[in-house]
């Protein structure tokens, strides 16, 4: 029987699979997603928490007025600024946690695949390197470090 090229039913065609991980290694992408998602519910919760503390000032002037319409665009507009407080240190958090996932995990996965060993020494200088860089551009752009 000729093969004119053509597929039958048992024969699969295999992407292009690059080159073999070494055993240990964390796939970049997944990391960098668990690492934006982490930063977003860390940075909303961070915001959240402190927003709450500002809740004791609405309530003051809740009861300060009488008229219910003004109560009610008082808490209407602390509720849309918590909300937009909220969402601002999420993204932020996201962000930056993500872009420290990824650096850390690409410059991890780069030290190996030179070096050709996974081992402690690359987890140590990538963590370092990735430190010291968001050290500095953190103090360049004087960004408060507290994440």
């Amino acid at each position: 029987m000729e093969d004119h090229g053509c597929l039958n039913q048992f024969q699969f065609i295999i992407p292009f699979q690059g080159t073999p991980r070494l055993a240990g290694t964390v796939n970049w992408g997944t990391a960098t997603v668990i690492g934006i998602f982490a930063g977003m519910l860390y940075g909303g919760s961070k915001e959240a928490t402190a927003s709450a503390s500002k809740d004791a000032e609405v309530l003051l002037k809740l009861g300060s007025t009488a008229d219910k319409r003004e109560q009610h665009r008082l808490m209407r507009d602390a509720m849309e600024k918590r909300f937009i407080q909220v969402t601002r240190g999420s993204i932020i958090g996201g962000v930056r946690l993500g872009m420290f996932t990824a650096a850390f995990y690409g410059l991890q996965d780069l030290l190996a695949e030179k070096r050709g060993v996974h081992d402690v020494y690359n987890i140590v200088a990538a963590g370092s390197a990735t430190a010291a860089t968001f050290g500095l551009i953190s103090k360049l752009l004087s960004i408060p470090s507290s994440l």
